[in-house]
C-alpha cells in the first residue's frame, strides 16, 4: 500500500536482513518515515548469523526485542576453545561481565527471528511500508533528495526519499551504484558449513554451546542454535559446490568429528567465501551504507550482523535530528568515520585473529597461544577485559553507543 508522506521526511532503505528492518524500527519511533525495499519475497530463511552479543542485547532493549529473542533463544554461559587432541584447552565464563551489563551471555539464536519481530512491528506501525519482491534499480542523488527506481511485478515505481540508506549485503545494489571502492581481501579457502540434529553434547564431556576447535589440518567449530548444531569447517579453494553439498562427502566430514555407526542428518549445507572488506566511505551524499555493504569479515566471532546492528543505532541518533533540521548534516560524516573506524581497528582485527588462531599449523605458535588463553581464562581480570573485547561492549561504550539514549 503506498503512504502520502512527506519526501524530505521520508527514508529508502535497501535490503530487509537484521541491520535493515533494525534501522527502520528505530527510525520510525523517531518520527521519520521509511520505505523497506527487499529483493526477496519475504525475510531470508537462510541459517546465517546466530549470535547475539551482549553490547547488542543491551541495544536491542531499546525496541523491545531482547526478551523476546532470549525466550526464542539459547543462553550461553560460557564458551570453549577446544583442541581436537587435547580436549578443553580455556573456557569463559560470562560470569565475570555480571557488573558491566544486564546480559553477561552470549545469546544463540538465528537472525530470522530478530527480522520477525521487528517486521511484526513495522507492519503495526503507520510511518513503515515494506515491500517484499522489490529490487532496487537505479537512483540519483541530486543533493536535495535522493529519486529512486523500483522494480517488482506490478512495475516500475519511481520514489522520491530525502535519504537512501543501503542495508543490501555483501553485493550491495546501493555500493556498486555509488563511486566507492571496497577494498580489503578474500581468504584463500571457504568454510563449509553443515546443519545437523545430532546432540554432539552427548559426544564430548561438558561441551558449551559455542566451541572453537583447533587442528592444524581441520579445524572446527560447533555452534548450537535452537533449530540445530551448526558444524564449520575450513574448505579446500578448489572443492566444488557439487562435491559440498555430496551425502556423502557431507557424512565424511561429519563422521571426522564424532565417529558413529549410522548417518547424520544434515539439515542444511552452505559453502561460501570469506573476505575482509570496508567501504572506504560508508557515505556520499544523501546515500548512506550499514551492515555488510559497508563491512564484511570472518564469521568467526560471530561479530558481522551485531556491528551491522551497531550501525543502525548509531546512526538513528544522527540522522532524525538532520532530517529536523536541529542537527548538521556533517555529524552524517562523523557517524561514518566513527563506524569505519570500528569496522577497520576493531572488528577485522579480532575475527582475523580468531579466523588465524583456529587455523594455525605451527605447533609450538599453537601450543603458546593455547596456553595464553587458558591463563587468560583462569584469570577472572583478565578474563573480563577479553569478553569486554569480544562481547563488544568495549567498543560500544569506547564510540560512546552505550549507554543509548
Amino acid at each position: 500500500m503506498s503512504h502520502a508522506v512527506d519526501p524530505s521526511n521520508r527514508v529508502l532503505i535497501a535490503g530487509a536482513g537484521p541491520v535493515g528492518l533494525t534501522m527502520a524500527a528505530l527510525l520510525v519511533r523517531r518520527g521519520v518515515s521509511v520505505l523497506v525495499a527487499e529483493e526477496r519475497s519475504g525475510i531470508d530463511p537462510e541459517p546465517k548469523a546466530s549470535t547475539f552479543h551482549a553490547a547488542t542485547l543491551e541495544l536491542l532493549d531499546h525496541l523491545d526485542v531482547t526478551r523476546s529473542l532470549i525466550d526464542l533463544g539459547l543462553v550461553a554461559d560460557t564458551y570453549q576453545h577446544r583442541d581436537r587432541d587435547r580436549g578443553v584447552v580455556a573456557e569463559f565464563d560470562f560470569g565475570v561481565l555480571k557488573e558491566d551489563t544486564p546480559y553477561p551471555f552470549r545469546l544463540q539464536c538465528e537472525q530470522q527471528r530478530l527480522c520477525e519481530l521487528l517486521l511484526e512491528q513495522l507492519h503495526a506501525h503507520p510511518l513503515a511500508e515494506v515491500r517484499f519482491s522489490t529490487r532496487l534499480r537505479s537512483f540519483d542523488d541530486d543533493g536535495s533528495d535522493v529519486t529512486a527506481v523500483l522494480e517488482s511485478a506490478d512495475g516500475v515505481a519511481v520514489e522520491q526519499v530525502a535519504f537512501l540508506l543501503g542495508a543490501d549485503g555483501a553485493s550491495s545494489t546501493v555500493r556498486d551504484q555509488l563511486p566507492v571502492e571496497f577494498p580489503g581481501t578474500t581468504y584463500e579457502d571457504r568454510y563449509l558449513v553443515f546443519l545437523t540434529d545430532y546432540p554432539f553434547e552427548d559426544a564430548f564431556d561438558d561441551l558449551s554451546l559455542v566451541n572453537y576447535i583447533s587442528d592444524p589440518q581441520e579445524f572446527v567449530v560447533l555452534l548450537r542454535a535452537p533449530r540445530a548444531w551448526r558444524v564449520l569447517f575450513r574448505a579446500a579453494p578448489e572443492l566444488s559446490e557439487e562435491e559440498a553439498r555430496d551425502p556423502d562427502f557431507a557424512q565424511r566430514r561429519l563422521h571426522g568429528v564424532v565417529p558413529r555407526d549410522e548417518d547424520y542428518n544434515v539439515l542444511h549445507t552452505q559453502l561460501y567465501r570469506i573476505h575482509q572488506r570496508v567501504a572506504d566511505e560508508f557515505r556520499i551524499g544523501r546515500c548512506l551504507l550499514i551492515g555488510d555493504a559497508a563491512h564484511i569479515n570472518s564469521p568467526i566471532g560471530g561479530m558481522g550482523m551485531n556491528n551491522g546492528i551497531h550501525d543502525a543505532f548509531d546512526l538513528a541518533r544522527v540522522l532524525p535530528g538532520v532530517l529536523a533540521g536541529d542537527v548538521d548534516a556533517a555529524e552524517l560524516d562523523a557517524w561514518a568515520a566513527r563506524r569505519r573506524a570500528v569496522a577497520q581497528e576493531y572488528v577485522q582485527v579480532i575475527t582475523d585473529r580468531n579466523s588465524k588462531a583456529l587455523a594455525e599449523t605451527d605447533e609450538d605458535t599453537r601450543r603458546a597461544t593455547q596456553d595464553e588463553l587458558r591463563a587468560t581464562a583462569q584469570d577472572p581480570a583478565r578474563a573480563r577485559e577479553w569478553l569486554l573485547s569480544s562481547s563488544m561492549l568495549q567498543a560500544a561504550h569506547a564510540q560512546k553507543l552505550l549507554p543509548y539514549t
